[in-house]
């Protein structure tokens, strides 16, 4: 898939996405969102489904909107809030620990570069640039599996994980063309694309995919 297929291929899917019901949509306005639930969403997300993300972002996002409020709480009490994402022992006292570097380094605002954010204990380049694209709306693309696979099974990128897929979308795409993306393809990788069942006989963009049955 070339440049200009891409195109005619996100410009369908923007099209076709109101109608979906993804898990990863309802972030979009299930929380109070701002910079610092976001990040603390992206941070609970690893190795956890999104429904359950989203409903410990909804608890914890009711009582700590600030890394003023998460050092109000003990680990235990974020525990409880957050459980039962997958590791939240280890998730209730990166929350802490993030807080607390937000606060002692940054005065308690969550930072908009890149750099800035990698520096930050228990901030990965993934992490970042879901906060980047999704909390200051800059042109970046953020990757996860469902973009990875999707992707490279339409070949438009032939990578060997997100991380390289990142970089590479990251210096190939034009701007306008990054934001959202990881949304969107997130989002018809839950409802169409699946990586097990994919539903090829619902899929709007099936003549241009090779692997459609």
């Amino acid at each position: 898939m070339d440049l200009e297929q891409f195109i005619e291929v996100i410009s369908i899917l923007e099209q076709e996405y109101p109608k979906w019901d993804a898990p990863a949509k309802r972030f979009e306005s299930g929380y109070n969102r701002n910079p610092f639930t976001i990040l603390c969403s992206t941070l609970l997300s690893f190795r956890t489904k999104d429904e359950v993300t989203l409903q410990a972002i909804q608890r914890l996002s009711q009582v700590a909107n600030t890394p003023y409020d998460i050092l109000k709480l003990t680990p235990k009490e974020i525990e409880e809030l957050i459980y039962p994402v997958g590791f939240y022992r280890k998730k209730a006292k990166s929350l802490h620990s993030v807080a607390k570097e937000l606060i002692d380094r940054f005065d308690g605002v969550v930072p908009n570069t890149i750099e800035e954010l990698l520096s930050i204990k228990g901030v990965g380049v993934k992490t970042a640039q879901i906060v980047l694209e999704s909390a200051f709306h800059q042109d970046i693309v953020a990757v996860d599996t469902h973009l990875h696979r999707i992707l490279n099974m339409w070949q438009f990128i032939d990578t060997k994980s997100p991380e390289e897929s990142a970089k590479l979308l990251n210096q190939k795409l034009p701007n306008k063309y990054k934001k959202g993306l990881n949304r969107l393809l997130v989002s018809f990788g839950q409802t169409i694309c699946k990586p097990n069942y994919p539903e090829c006989q619902n899929c709007p963009i099936k003549r241009y995919c090779d692997k459609s049955y």
